[in-house]
């Protein structure tokens, strides 16, 4: 599976160097439904060994969301299986294969990549943003991806490779804040910074927002960012629609409170397609 956890998410994703490298070899090779089948098996043994996590998503499905006890409880293993289903994606691609994207009509990504000034994307663990990062065409912006720092090698070598054929740079999150000063200088360059906008890393300043009838702090950085560069901000969720599809869906957004609004939004239209295993409430 991938990065979670109970008060808190780690950030990398699981397994050891030389299974994420055997499975990058099996992604490329063989179509993702034949490994869709072997993760379908795997879940069940996830979901008896990690009690934190399984009784993380068993609450959002109930409190949340508002199904039933047996409803929950079936959810919550469709929820850890589209998780297994994400990562063979992102190692699938890391071999080699490629997904096709539908984008909404009201995206808004094409036109602003045309203008000079940069912009923010604000991503989440909703669906497979880093995916797109793979596969989207921004014209000659590059495109500066803030992330976490102690991912896996096998993991970063994948992303690199990718990344340096689509004109991205990753720009790891540091403990001395380095990464706003190259993200900054981005955005005055003309260029996109992409930045997860539903967690709290790198920095602890945080907006109070309503999500889901209960407030959830959002980080306030995004915004910051893009206020001093006086850019706008464009929510981008990257949904799973079958095997080998996905949608696109881009819009702005002023503040976090209206970033939340509109994850809420996505979410309740894709519960299975939330990723934050852990109680993202506290």
């Amino acid at each position: 599976m991938a990065e979670y956890a109970h008060s808190k998410w780690k950030g990398s994703t699981d397994g050891t160097p030389w299974m994420q490298r055997s499975l990058v070899k099996l992604a490329g090779a063989l179509h993702p439904v034949v490994l869709y089948g072997v993760v379908a098996l795997v879940i069940p043994f996830y979901m008896l060994l990690d009690g934190k996590a399984r009784g993380a998503a068993y609450s959002f499905f109930r409190r949340r969301i508002g199904f039933g006890l047996v409803r929950s409880f079936f959810a919550v293993y469709r929820n850890f299986f589209n998780m297994g289903k994400i990562v063979i994606d992102r190692f699938a691609m890391y071999g080699g294969r490629t997904f096709k994207f539908d984008i909404d009509e009201k995206n808004c990504l094409a036109e602003l990549s045309e203008k000079k000034e940069g912009f923010v994307v604000a991503s989440s663990h909703v669906g497979n943003f880093e995916i797109a990062g793979y596969s989207l065409s921004l014209g000659e912006k590059r495109l500066n991806a803030l992330v976490y720092a102690a991912e896996t090698e096998a993991v970063m070598a994948g992303r690199r490779k990718l990344f340096e054929q689509r004109n991205i740079r990753m720009v790891p999150v540091s403990e001395d804040m380095q990464h706003l000063f190259i993200v900054s200088a981005a955005l005055a360059d003309g260029e996109i910074v992409a930045v997860p906008a539903d967690r709290l890393f790198g920095s602890e300043k945080s907006v109070a927002c309503d999500f889901f009838g209960e407030t959830a702090k959002f980080p306030a950085g995004p915004y910051a960012l893009a206020a001093a560069r006086g850019v706008p901000v464009i929510a981008v969720f990257v949904m799973k629609t079958g095997a080998t599809t996905y949608r696109i869906s881009a819009m702005e957004v002023k503040d976090a409170s209206e970033f939340a609004s509109v994850l809420e939004m996505t979410v309740r239209k894709y519960p299975h397609q939330w990723f934050n295993f852990y109680n993202f409430w506290d």
